[in-house]
C-alpha cells in the first residue's frame, strides 16, 4: 500500500515483525515511522499491531518532522529502546479500556518528542483557516478548488502551493483524508451506518468508499471496523 495522507506509524504489540518499505525487506523490526507516498507492506499474521496516521500540520506532525529530518523511513528503535516502546505499548494495549489507551498513546507521542526539539510554532495563515472551516463543513459536495481559491483570495496556483506548505498535504489528498476519517468516525461511534457515511461524506457510493479506504488502509472498511480497536479522540496538550 502507500501511505497518502501523511506520516504513518506501525508497531507490534509485544512482538516483532518483517515490513516492506519502499521495496527493501527488514527483518524482525519493532516498528517504523513513514512519511508520504511510501509504499510499504507487512504481514503480521495473528499479531496485534498499533497504526496511528498522522496530520503533517497537526503538533505530533511538526515533531514526526524533524525526527526523520528528510528521510523517508525510519525504525522505531532507532528512536526508543524495544524494551521501553513495549512498556508503554504493551501486548495487551487493544484489551484496555479506551482511557487508558489515549493515556498510552499520549505518552508514547511525548516520548518521541523529547527525541528531538520541536520545531517553532507556526501559525497557520488566516486565509487557509477559513478554508479549512469550509472543507469541513461541506464534504458532502463537490468541493472546487478555483472556488476555494477564490475564497482565499488567492490565484489557484498560488492556492495549491500555500495549501500544501500551511496544511503539509495537496489539497485533493487533504479533501480525501477528511472524507474517510469522518466517516470511520462516525460508522465506528454509533452516529451512522456506513451507508449513511458514505453518503454524507462526499463519496459517490460504497465500492468508491471501499476502495480508497483499502488503498489507504490495505484492507476494506468492513474488515477494518470489524477486527480494529478504533480510538475515535485524542486530545494534544496545547503548546
Amino acid at each position: 500500500m502507500q501511505n497518502r495522507f501523511g506520516f504513518k506509524i506501525v508497531i507490534t504489540l509485544g512482538d516483532t515483525f518483517d515490513p516492506e518499505i519502499n521495496g527493501f525487506q527488514h527483518r524482525a523490526v519493532k516498528g517504523f515511522i513513514i512519511s508520504r507516498n511510501v509504499l510499504h507492506g507487512w504481514s503480521s499474521g495473528e499479531a496485534a499491531m498499533f497504526i496511528s496516521l498522522i496530520e503533517p500540520a497537526s503538533r505530533w506532525g511538526r515533531d514526526l518532522r524533524v525526527l526523520l529530518a528528510g528521510r523517508d523511513v525510519c525504525l522505531i528503535e532507532e528512536l526508543i529502546a524495544v524494551e521501553e516502546v513495549d512498556s508503554i505499548l504493551p501486548r495487551e494495549l487493544d484489551m484496555m479500556n479506551e482511557t487508558v489507551i489515549v493515556e498510552r498513546i499520549q505518552a508514547f507521542f511525548s516520548r518521541l518528542a523529547k527525541k528531538e526539539p520541536a520545531l517553532p510554532r507556526k501559525h497557520m495563515d488566516d486565509r487557509m483557516g477559513r478554508v479549512i472551516s469550509y472543507i469541513d463543513q461541506n464534504l458532502s459536495q463537490n468541493i472546487d478548488l478555483s472556488e476555494v481559491a477564490n475564497l482565499a483570495h488567492l490565484s489557484s496556483h498560488r492556492f495549491r502551493h500555500l495549501f500544501t506548505e500551511q496544511i503539509g498535504l495537496p489539497f485533493t489528498q487533504y479533501i480525501i483524508w477528511q472524507r474517510l476519517k469522518k466517516s470511520i468516525y462516525a460508522v465506528a461511534s454509533g452516529e451512522m451506518t456506513l451507508g449513511e457515511a458514505v453518503e454524507n461524506f462526499g463519496f459517490t457510493d460504497q465500492a468508491h468508499f471501499s476502495n480508497t479506504f483499502k488503498k489507504t488502509f490495505g484492507v476494506f472498511p468492513r474488515v477494518f471496523l470489524q477486527t480494529s480497536h478504533i480510538v475515535l479522540k485524542i486530545c494534544v496538550q496545547k503548546e
